[in-house]
């Protein structure tokens, strides 16, 4: 008897997996940026550091930018900037700026990975329940999917702050997931991007 003969669902990830949401996040990161008088990363770099949620994106983001900016004002000889507004404050005011450049532009800067909208429709014609577990913040999940042409394929889709923060960022909205398909955790497959 075949390990897939149990499968009774499929979980997947968005970025990475099944999309391509690059170009988005590095714009919106771009942007948030400049709002806020700091250097731009471009989407190279940005790329490197998509993975891990927005919270994640915008520290490394601002850790970034502030040690460029400094490495820039110190070749032009000039004095280091003293910031009077604290790094946790900055990573708050980053992430509102993201959140509203990124609603400008995720649905023109994400794009479908070849054959996913096609996998996604024979999966469903074989009876399979599909959901997605993203970390993507949840009010930019179900219009991108609209945008995307995908949502139809998913009975249940789990976004980033659906489960808080938690320990097992991964292993709890699998649990989540397969619960709310109405199957045990073992019986569904996962399709997640092992890299970032």
């Amino acid at each position: 008897m075949s390990k897939f003969e149990d499968i009774r669902g499929v979980a997947f990830d968005l970025d990475g997996t099944l999309v391509d949401s690059a170009p988005g996040l590095a714009a919106a990161v771009d942007m948030a940026l400049y709002a806020l008088e700091l250097p731009v990363a471009g989407e190279e770099r940005v790329i490197t550091w998509i993975g891990n949620g927005a919270d994640v994106l915008m520290e490394r983001a601002l850790t970034w930018a502030r040690q460029e900016r400094a490495t820039l004002r110190k070749t032009m000889g000039k004095p280091p900037v003293d910031d009077d507004i604290p790094a946790e404050e900055q990573v708050r005011i980053l992430r509102k700026l993201f959140d509203r450049y990124y609603g400008e532009v995720a649905e023109e800067g994400t794009f479908l990975f070849p054959h996913v909208a096609d996998t996604l429709g024979a999966l469903q014609a074989k009876g399979l329940p599909l959901g997605l577990v993203t970390n993507k913040p949840t009010p930019f999940v179900a219009p991108l999917l609209e945008a995307l042409d995908i949502a139809k394929y998913f009975s249940v889709v789990i976004g980033g702050d659906e489960c808080g923060k938690t320990k097992n960022r991964i292993r709890t909205p699998l649990l989540l997931v397969a619960e709310r398909m109405g199957i045990a955790p073992q019986q569904n497959a996962v399709c997640w991007r092992l890299t970032q």
